[in-house]
């Protein structure tokens, strides 16, 4: 078989399995989804404060954009890869003739495949229920954001991924991981205020940087690609992946 052939079938085992678990299929998609509706239906729709072109929930809704890339590219993957590790499966799998690469390849395609998904549901929603829809010229800089976002938490969650002792421990690592700096991120509101200090160096975390690059696409008043933000999230992808081709681990 052909390394496509071999890569295309991973996709197709990885995504059998993440559907049919459907307890983990729904909470991860019901999640975003559920934020979404939970704050848009309880927040009111006024201006930004200081501005008269965009309206407060035309903000949040690509910050729970954000929200949805990180909880399947970076914590699913990371819970999956741990989890997978504890129970013996990627220590059997390193010793079939199958290439480790191929195996993680497919991986990252079936979590790519899901991410585009969740985030296609959540701009629908935002449009349908709130009118939120991404500037249509800023379409292809939506795509590029997105795709770095997904490449950046993926490789992390590779990365964290061996920093997961047990599988006990893989929710509340995960969770733990990301949960506190997306509050602190701006991610469930777009009005959110932090000290100088503090939001210099939350800025530095990718979560912050891919909820500001998809904010600007919804941004009537942003134009052009993001630059920091692009960086920011590119840096952390390259460090991603460096602590996964070093420290991955196959044994539990």
């Amino acid at each position: 078989m052909t390394r496509r052939r071999l890569l295309r079938d991973q996709v197709a085992l990885h995504q059998r399995g993440f559907w049919r678990n459907p307890e983990s299929a729904f909470f991860n998609f019901a999640m975003p989804l559920g934020v979404l509706l939970l704050f848009g239906a309880t927040s009111t729709n006024d201006p930004v404060p200081g501005r008269d072109d965009v309206r407060v929930l035309t903000l949040f809704v690509p910050g729970i954009l954000a929200f949805a890339v990180v909880v399947i590219a970076y914590g699913n993957l990371a819970a999956t890869l741990a989890l997978q590790r504890a129970d013996g499966v990627l220590k059997r799998l390193r010793a079939t003739p199958l290439h480790p690469m191929l195996y993680l390849g497919g991986q990252v395609a079936s979590t790519v495949l899901i991410t585009m998904l969740i985030s296609a549901a959540t701009i629908a929603l935002g449009g349908a229920a709130f009118g939120a829809l991404p500037r249509a010229a800023a379409v292809p800089q939506l795509l590029v954001v997105l795709a770095l976002g997904v490449t950046c938490f993926a490789a992390l969650g590779i990365a964290i991924s061996a920093a997961i002792p047990t599988a006990d421990a893989a929710g509340a690592i995960t969770n733990g991981t990301y949960l506190p700096l997306a509050m602190v991120s701006g991610m469930f509101s777009a009005t959110l205020q932090l000290p100088r200090v503090v939001d210099a160096a939350v800025s530095l975390f990718p979560l912050k940087a891919l909820a500001d690059g998809l904010r600007s696409t919804y941004d009537p008043a942003a134009s052009g690609l993001p630059v920091g933000e692009v960086l920011v999230l590119a840096a952390w992808a390259v460090g991603g992946l460096l602590i996964a081709r070093r420290w991955f681990r196959w044994e539990p």
